[in-house]
């Protein structure tokens, strides 16, 4: 399997969780706080462009908003220890390390309506699709 250029973190929105706030711009010393799966699992959970739909709808259904944090896959695994370990019948990126200021490349903030159940529509929006491509 070739790994994609591109893995993604997915965290509450400040405005939803205030432990996520990080400053902007991020400083590539900047540690962010781990969720409770990732501190129980002892590795932080990524996704792929294509798992961030699956993703947001099974773990985040019940948040209206979330930052979607863009890592490098070659640099992150060049400098920090990544695996790829099957769930579901899928391979999902795992970091087995802080993840760091340095690690991600940008950010976008994502958010649901009010009536909406799914994160399709707002990962549908031509910024957000274009950005996860």
């Amino acid at each position: 399997m070739s790994s994609p250029k591109w893995i993604y973190k997915i965290i509450p929105h400040s405005s939803v969780d205030t432990r996520y706030t990080f400053p902007i711009p991020i400083p590539a010393s900047h540690t962010f706080y781990l969720s409770e799966l990732d501190y129980k699992d002892g590795f932080v959970h990524l996704s792929t462009a294509n798992q961030v739909p699956g993703t947001l709808n099974r773990f985040f259904a019940d948040v209206p908003s979330v930052v979607l944090l863009r890592l490098e896959t070659d640099r992150v695994g060049s400098f920090k220890r990544l695996t790829w370990d099957e769930n579901d019948g899928q391979k999902y990126p795992h970091l087995h390390a802080h993840l760091e200021g340095e690690n991600v490349d940008s950010f976008k903030e994502v958010h649901k309506g009010d009536s909406e159940k799914g994160w399709d529509t707002a990962l549908s929006k031509p910024d957000i699709a274009k950005w996860l491509e």
